[in-house]
């Protein structure tokens, strides 16, 4: 029997970023006291993935932001909750050449 249950870890801080072998080692922490972070744990990305991870984020992040803006302005959020799923879509994207056709 596999064990697919994921297992939540609060965070605060990121502590460490490190760099190895194509992989960036992203140590997360907590804090202990307002000058000490004490590590939690160790987040491993392929170095060719983490951009697409960061704008994941940030895309979820900006999509959360406008839900809250949409409640605080009267509109109630389903649960009491704003909360967004990151798409693998990507954005087209299209070059204009600064070519003249002849």
């Amino acid at each position: 029997m596999s064990n697919d249950q994921q297992s939540d870890i609060f965070v605060e801080r990121i502590s460490n970023v490190s760099h190895a072998n194509g992989v960036f080692r992203i140590t997360l922490g907590v804090n202990d006291s307002p000058n000490e972070v004490r590590p939690v744990t160790r987040l491993m990305v392929p170095a060719n993935q983490l951009g697409p991870m960061l704008q994941g984020i940030a895309n979820a992040a900006k999509n959360i932001g406008e839900q809250i803006q949409l409640t605080t302005d009267g509109e109630a959020s389903p649960q009491g909750q704003a909360q967004t799923k990151p798409s693998s879509k990507k954005k087209a994207t299209s070059k204009k050449s600064s070519r003249s056709k002849k």
